[in-house]
C-alpha cells in the first residue's frame, strides 16, 4: 500500500473516531429503563370501553384444530424409535 493511502486511510479513521460518542453504562441503563414506561398510567382502558366477552366456541375449535396436528406429531416424534425396533428387529 502506498503511503499516501495509508495516511488518507489513517486520517479517515481519526476523523470517524473523534465524531463518535463515548460509551457510557449508565446511559444505555438510564434508556433501557425508559423503554419501559407506558404512555398511559396504570394501563387503565377507557371508562368508555367495555369489555369483550369470551368467545368459548372459538377458543375451543382453535384448541381442536391445533390437537389435531399435535398428538399425531408428538406421537411420531416420539414413537419413530419403537417403529425402528418393530420393523427392523433387533438387529441394530
Amino acid at each position: 500500500m502506498s503511503p499516501i493511502i495509508a495516511r488518507t486511510t489513517a486520517q479517515a479513521g481519526l476523523r470517524m473516531a473523534s465524531r463518535s460518542r463515548s460509551f457510557s453504562l449508565m446511559t444505555s441503563l438510564r434508556q433501557l429503563g425508559r423503554s419501559f414506561e407506558h404512555g398511559t398510567p396504570f394501563e387503565r382502558l377507557p371508562v368508555t370501553q367495555k369489555s369483550a366477552a369470551a368467545d368459548w366456541g372459538k377458543l375451543a375449535r382453535r384448541a381442536g384444530g391445533q390437537a389435531i396436528i399435535f398428538f399425531p406429531a408428538m406421537a411420531v416424534m416420539l414413537g419413530w424409535p419403537y417403529a425402528a425396533r418393530v420393523v427392523v428387529g433387533d438387529k441394530v
